[in-house]
Parts: C-alpha cells; sequence; structure tokens
C-alpha cells in the first residue's frame, strides 16, 4: 500500500485525507510546515484538498524550495497577495461550487479582507455552502484551516456564531461525505472546544505557553489517555512533533517532519532580511 511520506518513521494511509487532525504548536515550530507536507503529498497521490488561509503563507506550494523556481503543484490560488484571481467577500458559495463541481484542489487566501465581518461571511457561505454540495456528491477532500481559530473561536464575536456553527457541523458530520480536516492553530485554547476535541489525531510541535499545554492536556484527558508530557513540550526541537492517535494510528511518538520539496513562506522573517518579489507561474484559468 502506498503511504503519505511526511515523516521518515510515522508513513501516515491515503485514509489520512478524511480523517480529522490538528497541528498545534508556537509560530516557528513547523505546525504550518507539517500541514504543507502533508499538503504536498496529497497532490502527489492525487487527493482533493483545500487551504483556507488568513495569514497568507500557503501560496509557497505554488514555488520549488529555493522560492525562485515554479513546483510542479499547479493549484489556483484565489484571493491574497499572490492570487491568480482576486477574491471577494460574497464569493464564498461561488467557490465551494466551483470546488466540488471541478473536484477541484486550490488555495483560499482571506488574508487580504479589510475586516473580520467580510471574512466570516466569506467563510460562513463557503462552509455552508460545502457541506450542502458534499451530501449530494460525497467525495475524499481535505480541509486545510490555517489559524483555525479564526472560523471555530471559543468565544465568537457578534455575527460569528453561523460561521462558527457551519464548520462545528461539517467537522463532526463531514467525515460521513468524504471531508476530513486538518486544524492549524498556535493557540489552542482560543479554538472551540467542541472542533479542537473532535479531532482524532493531534501534530504538537514546540509549545511553550501554559494555556497552550493546558489545552492540549485536556484534550489527551477527554481520549481517556494516561500521558502527561507537558513538561516536555517547550522542548520539542522546531521541526519536530509529538503525535498523538489513539485510534487511528494507535501511536503516541515523537517524529520528525520530512522536507518539504516547495518553498516554506511561513518562515519567520529574519531582521534585516529584504523582503522579495515572488513571481508565481500562471495558471490555466480557463482549464
Amino acid at each position: 500500500m502506498k503511504h503519505l511520506k511526511i515523516s521518515k518513521d510515522l508513513p501516515l494511509p491515503n485514509e489520512t485525507v478524511t480523517q480529522k487532525l490538528a497541528w498545534l504548536g508556537t509560530t516557528g515550530s513547523g505546525k504550518t510546515y507539517g500541514a504543507s507536507k502533508l499538503a504536498e503529498e496529497f497532490w502527489h497521490i492525487g487527493a482533493q484538498f483545500v487551504a483556507i488561509d488568513p495569514v497568507g503563507v500557503w501560496y509557497g506550494l505554488r514555488l520549488a524550495k529555493d522560492g525562485k523556481k515554479p513546483s510542479d503543484i499547479t493549484v489556483p490560488i484565489f484571493g491574497g497577495l499572490h492570487g491568480d484571481v482576486p477574491l471577494e467577500s460574497t464569493a464564498g458559495t461561488l467557490m465551494a461550487n466551483l470546488i466540488v463541481d471541478k473536484d477541484l484542489s486550490c488555495i483560499i487566501d482571506v488574508s487580504q479582507f479589510e475586516s473580520d465581518a467580510e471574512k466570516a461571511r466569506f467563510a460562513t457561505d463557503f462552509a455552508d455552502r460545502l457541506f450542502f454540495r458534499k451530501k449530494a456528491a460525497p467525495s475524499a477532500m481535505h480541509l486545510f484551516l490555517e489559524e483555525c481559530q479564526e472560523f471555530v473561536p471559543q468565544n465568537p464575536q457578534r455575527g460569528e456564531e453561523r460561521m462558527l456553527h457551519a464548520f462545528i457541523r461539517m467537522q463532526k458530520l463531514g467525515r460521513n461525505f468524504g471531508i476530513g480536516s486538518s486544524y492549524i492553530t498556535q493557540r489552542p485554547q482560543e479554538v472551540n472546544k467542541k472542533a479542537l476535541n473532535m479531532a482524532q489525531t493531534l501534530f504538537v510541535f514546540r509549545t511553550t505557553g501554559t494555556h497552550e499545554r493546558t489545552a492540549i492536556e485536556k484534550w489527551i484527558e477527554d481520549k481517556s489517555l494516561d500521558q502527561s508530557i507537558a513538561q516536555d513540550l517547550p522542548k520539542i526541537p522546531t521541526g519536530t512533533c509529538h503525535v498523538w492517535s489513539p485510534e487511528f494510528l494507535k501511536v503516541s511518538e515523537t517524529t520528525r517532519i520530512l522536507e518539504k520539496d516547495t518553498f516554506n513562506a511561513s518562515a519567520t522573517p529574519e531582521v534585516g532580511a529584504v523582503a522579495k518579489k515572488r513571481e508565481l507561474a500562471s495558471i490555466d484559468l480557463d482549464k
């Protein structure tokens, strides 16, 4: 059986596409790197994936490792500073229809929406429509939610209640129709507890904050696991994570994420570094 190679000693089965995952860790610890490495692997086996990106870093999948040449991952980017086409806050339903009708893998970059209200409007319409359409046309796909607390907040602001409900419903019932998910965050305590608890596999990178570690320990406790490594989480090297998967993988072990084939746009900028304009290869939008 072919496996997804995100780690030398922890191959993942292809069924990972429809699983519920969470990637947790501080800024620069490797959580987005690991999740986008998984997206690379999905692309190589022909599995559909969609990344909703409020940060503007997932465009790196379109560039080779050096950030100069195009990669072999030709997913379109909608919105953001590197988008092939602009994205309007009213286009959530349209995007969901397009993804289902065309069996499309893509990056939806919502980082340039000027207000939380615009982002919530798009995300609500998108999640509602995607769930509705997938019920009538079930197929395997994986949804990456970067900084997922933006979409499934523990304390939703006024106007965000429908968005929270839409994503919780999709996470709770979506696997019946082929929808898997990766929830990525540096602040697990700000993620809705129902959403975090539904994750069946946790990839935990370096975590230093008390509240963050408490949220992770609560997940472990809810899964009836008799483990406590909270004191070890601040010491995990960058790019290494502890994987808890009591039901799906049946493991609790530390592993190191393999090097990506594409550009690491999520790397923290260094002091004195000059920002470079990166041109992406054009996409056949008509196709």
